[in-house]
């Protein structure tokens, strides 16, 4: 009769437990990011256990982090089937609808969670996720301001919290998290590296002024670059005012005579999202006997990932005085380690009657430290639009160029250039200083 008994429940002992080890193993594979393999496996305990929202929940969180978020969704509406108030699978409903980009649905998840968890702090870390993600920075900030004073040993909480900082362009505000945080965990990767680049952003007031001097084939001058004021106007727009004398002290021929050419420009740069950021820029030159002409220009950057972004853009002059001119170019910029990124450029410029077209290749060798400290070393080659009659068309050259933050609201600015054409040689150099004011 005992036999009868514990016969049955030894045998149901050892199958939960194999479906403990098989869920086991299927969680391991899946956050190594082998999820066809745990999918096999968690279709197997499936199959054999159709009523465990143990399994649901796993599989679901499988596809989710496979992106197949409509197969993951369907596993957590089979979890809530069987068990209504499972709050790994309300949890795991919202992520994966935040993740597909479906922020309403994700926020009545983890507010149905709430509901049934007063004070959980999952409920209020996934609620501070999806407005972070969804670019509400101000109610991600109270969401983990809550967090980290509920919880003041999670670092997790102080990453979060200077992300949603910087949504805001709250630079100074996002350090303070993030150094909080460090102080909790110093070594932690995440919060190191964000705090480096917070020293890189552009603050939401900026003056530039550059003064150089140019030697160009044996006259040198000496004269005000650049003067620029850039503010951000909206959330996602900065825009900028420029003053730019740098004609004056590159050309040849403005050189030599010395004469003036200044242009008056102003633009715009759009953040439509952390992938994509368009700049456009209008003005006039003003160049010798009363010449002037109109100059449009722009740049599209796409950020492909955190290993690769890609840029393109263009220049176009136009005047009924003179020629029009126009430029292309195009980059990949390939970061190779926290502190280095390689970034080559390729240029096509014509100006029209010129014989042909002048091409550049540029190879920007970029290095930064932790405090924001940048210094960038660029080689450049290419092919001069001259005619057949003249043989050697190379043009070569180098350059350097530094960022030297003295402080958070002063840096220096400096840069070293030397260029080598058919029909002149040119050495330049020029000093900067950028005034920044944070919030």
């Amino acid at each position: 009769m005992y036999a009868k008994i514990l016969i049955p429940a030894f045998l149901l002992f050892l199958a939960q437990t194999a479906f403990g080890q098989n869920l086991s193993e299927a969680k391991r594979l899946s956050e190594a990011g082998q999820y066809a393999d745990a999918e096999k496996i968690y279709d197997a305990v499936l199959t054999s256990n159709p009523d465990n929202p143990d399994a649901f929940v796993g599989a679901g969180f499988n596809y989710s982090w496979w992106k197949q978020y409509e197969k993951a969704r369907q596993k957590f509406e089979s979890a809530l089937s069987l068990d209504p108030v499972n709050a790994d699978a309300l949890v795991g409903q919202g992520y994966n609808a935040a993740w597909a980009g479906n922020y309403e649905a994700a926020k009545k998840y983890f507010k149905k969670l709430a509901q049934l968890q007063p004070g959980s702090a999952e409920a209020q870390k996934g609620l501070g996720y999806v407005n972070l993600w969804s670019g509400r920075g101000q109610a991600a900030e109270r969401c983990f301001e809550e967090l980290i004073l509920a919880h003041p040993k999670e670092i997790e909480y102080y990453i979060a919290l200077a992300q949603a900082n910087l949504l805001e362009s709250e630079a100074k505000k996002a350090r303070v998290a993030l150094k909080s945080g460090l102080q909790i965990d110093p070594a932690n990767p995440v919060a190191t590296e964000l705090l480096e680049k917070t020293y890189a952003l552009a603050a939401p007031l900026e003056f530039d002024v550059w003064g150089g001097y140019s030697d160009l084939g044996g006259d040198g001058k000496i004269g005000l670059r650049t003067v620029q004021l850039t503010a951000r106007v909206a959330k996602p727009l900065r825009m900028y005012l420029k003053y730019d004398n740098s004609l004056t002290l590159d050309l040849a021929s403005l050189v030599r005579n010395n004469q003036e050419a200044q242009a008056f420009s102003g633009g715009g740069v759009v953040t439509w999202n952390s992938r994509f950021i368009t700049r456009l820029e209008y003005g006039a030159r003003l160049l010798p006997a009363d010449v002037t002409q109109q100059i449009f220009s722009g740049e599209q950057v796409v950020i492909i990932s955190d290993k690769l972004s890609v840029k393109g853009g263009g220049f176009f002059g136009s005047s009924d005085q003179i020629p029009n001119e126009w430029l292309a170019y195009g980059s990949l910029r390939v970061p190779l380690s926290p502190w280095y990124a390689v970034e080559p450029y390729y240029f096509l410029s014509k100006v029209d009657g010129a014989p042909g077209n002048e091409t550049r290749f540029m190879l920007n060798n970029q290095f930064r430290s932790h405090g924001g400290y940048e210094l960038n070393l660029g080689l450049l080659y290419g092919k001069a639009g001259v005619g057949t009659e003249v043989t050697n068309k190379n043009i070569y050259g180098g350059y350097v160029t530094g960022i030297l933050p003295f402080s958070q609201s002063v840096w220096g600015l400096a840069s070293l250039r030397y260029e080598k054409a058919p029909f002149q040689e040119l050495f330049a150099a020029a000093l900067g200083v950028k005034l920044r004011l944070e919030k």
